[in-house]
């Protein structure tokens, strides 16, 4: 039953998890909206999940299980839309695609978890002028 639920998990994070990493050269600033199936409460928890993506895909698999089963991150239905608040870390994952650890949280500004995604951070976009 165990295994079942892992393989129910990993094809349920393989559905959610593109649209955070999707776009490898996305620069995410305060405010941007995120879209992710996965989120983590606290930095430790994260981390352990970036370390695991370093190695392989299939070791982020199976520690995102570990910390689901912990109550140490939550998995959704389908995917959810948090407010990008802060970095915590960049890094490059397996496949060697630039990734950042960011922190989310709601229109309140309600810090709610810490999630993954391909690109990096930037303080403040570049404005994009338009020529005449």
């Amino acid at each position: 039953m165990k295994y079942l639920l892992t393989a129910l998990m990993s094809a349920f994070l393989l559905v959610c998890a593109p649209s955070a990493v999707a776009d490898h050269g996305r620069e995410w600033s305060f405010g941007d909206l995120i879209q992710v199936g996965f989120i983590c409460r606290d930095e430790a928890a994260i981390l352990e999940i970036v370390n695991a993506d370093i190695k392989s895909r299939g070791e982020v698999f199976i520690q995102m299980n570990e910390l689901l089963d912990q109550g140490e991150c939550v998995g959704f239905a389908g995917s959810m839309h948090f407010l990008v608040q802060k970095a915590l870390d960049h890094y490059k994952d397996h496949a060697g695609r630039a990734s950042i650890v960011l922190g989310g949280g709601n229109a309140d500004q309600d810090f709610l978890g810490w999630v993954l995604a391909t690109g990096k951070f930037v303080s403040e976009k570049k404005s994009e002028e338009t020529s005449i």
